[in-house]
């Protein structure tokens, strides 16, 4: 099996288990007796043991290496699947939340590193970009695979309600281990060209630096107000369909349905891309990619009825994978693997940061004025980080010669 084959099998059993638990995710905790409220505040747990090991997590998987990392995120969902298995209690269950987060930050960017370092080891960086779309479609398509083998099982399912939202975990688990011994069996070790590692803490100083420095500032601006737009497009879609339906549940349904569509056009999407980038570069194809996603927003904001919000919905839906591949590629082409996995743990947590505080930002401009006008200000945003994109990719002098 090729590296691309390799890559694309690991990271399709990495998000199949996290399809799996999407539809369960919330029932399970307010199945075992915990509030909507108590909810949120054992989730708060995962955000911030991801804010705060995301950066730190990526230059461990600079230094210490790439497989090893990722067989760690492993072992940590594991462990996460096994204490929300037994939680019972807003304390047990924020302790299994807070092991998410750290299997969320160790797993981020040290598979996609391991495969780019292999591609670029056997001379192979042009077909980065094209997989990197690639994946973005095997990731979409595990997700709804999972939730729809979650969906299946809940309906036939003949056990009680509390045993059967709980299976999905321990399928997960299971899926999880095959996961770490694939990943030990297929990911080999990659020929570094600097003649020895870096340690920990100048690994995490130096791509720091790097991630805000000349190469790259003007991509981790954009990132930053992508993460608004995107905190927009979750967060408003629900209001703005509310709006044109007759009750709260008629909405959820509908709501269901279409997001179900979009991931699956976020797959069709990202398998086009993989196409178009083996002819364009991601220099052209990321701004275009982007301003498509700001048209979408725009749509939803104009939105007159339900067809026109839905179709901007699923146009952002299906240009946004594939605007991060073409993202992720431009990252890459500026950094060398002595710091590729803490550059793209800076970009995922300024992209986490920003959707945080953009949720509430045009929480307030939806309260304040209405959900239209706030989609409005994530429109021109998610287009500002298109021209940003622009700009970096027009950029001369910052590209890393290997």
């Amino acid at each position: 099996m090729g590296v691309r084959g390799r890559f694309l099998l690991l990271l399709g059993l990495r998000w199949l288990a996290t399809g799996l638990l999407m539809p369960v995710s919330l029932l399970l905790p307010l199945e075992r007796g915990l509030t909507i409220a108590e909810v949120g505040l054992a989730m708060a747990a995962q955000g911030v043991v991801v804010l705060v090991m995301e950066i730190p997590s990526g230059a461990l998987a600079d230094s210490w290496g790439r497989r090893p990392v990722f067989i760690a995120s492993g072992v940590a969902a594991i462990a996460a699947y096994g204490l929300t298995l037994v939680a019972q209690s807003v304390l047990a269950f924020a302790l299994a939340w807070a092991v998410s987060g750290l299997f969320r930050a160790l797993d981020s960017g040290a598979l996609e590193s391991w495969f780019v370092d292999a591609e670029n080891a056997r001379g192979a960086s042009d077909e980065v970009p094209s997989a990197l779309a690639l994946a973005g479609g095997v990731i979409s398509g595990a997700i709804a695979v999972g939730s729809v083998l979650t969906a299946g099982l809940l309906y036939v399912a003949p056990w009680s309600d509390g045993v059967a939202l709980a299976v999905p975990y321990a399928l997960s688990i299971a899926i999880v281990v095959v996961q770490i011994g694939c990943a030990r069996l297929l990911m080999e070790s990659v020929q570094h060209t600097e003649e020895a590692a870096p340690g920990w803490r100048a690994t995490l100083v130096s791509g720091v630096r790097i991630a805000f420095g000349r190469r790259l500032r003007l991509l981790t601006a954009a990132m930053l107000l992508c993460g608004v737009a995107v905190a927009g497009l979750e967060l408003l879609m629900p209001v703005r369909l509310a709006e044109f339906s007759s009750d709260t549940s008629s909405a959820g349904t509908v709501l269901g349905i279409v997001s179900s569509i979009a991931w699956g056009l976020a797959a069709l999407g990202a398998t086009v891309a993989s196409r178009v980038l083996r002819e364009v570069g991601p220099g052209v194809l990321a701004p275009i990619l982007g301003a498509a996603e700001a048209i979408g927003l725009a749509i939803m904001a104009i939105a007159g009825g339900p067809v026109a919000l839905i179709a901007g919905f699923w146009l952002c839906y299906l240009v946004h994978t594939s605007f991060g591949a073409a993202y992720n590629a431009l990252v890459h082409d500026r950094v060398t693997e002595a710091n590729r996995a803490t550059a793209l743990s800076v970009t995922s947590m300024a992209f986490l940061g920003s959707a945080s505080a953009g949720g509430v930002a045009l929480g307030f401009v939806a309260d304040e004025l209405s959900a239209a006008w706030a989609l409005v200000a994530a429109a021109a945003v998610m287009l500002l980080a298109a021209v940003l994109v622009a700009g970096a990719a027009r950029q001369r002098g910052v590209t890393v010669q290997r």
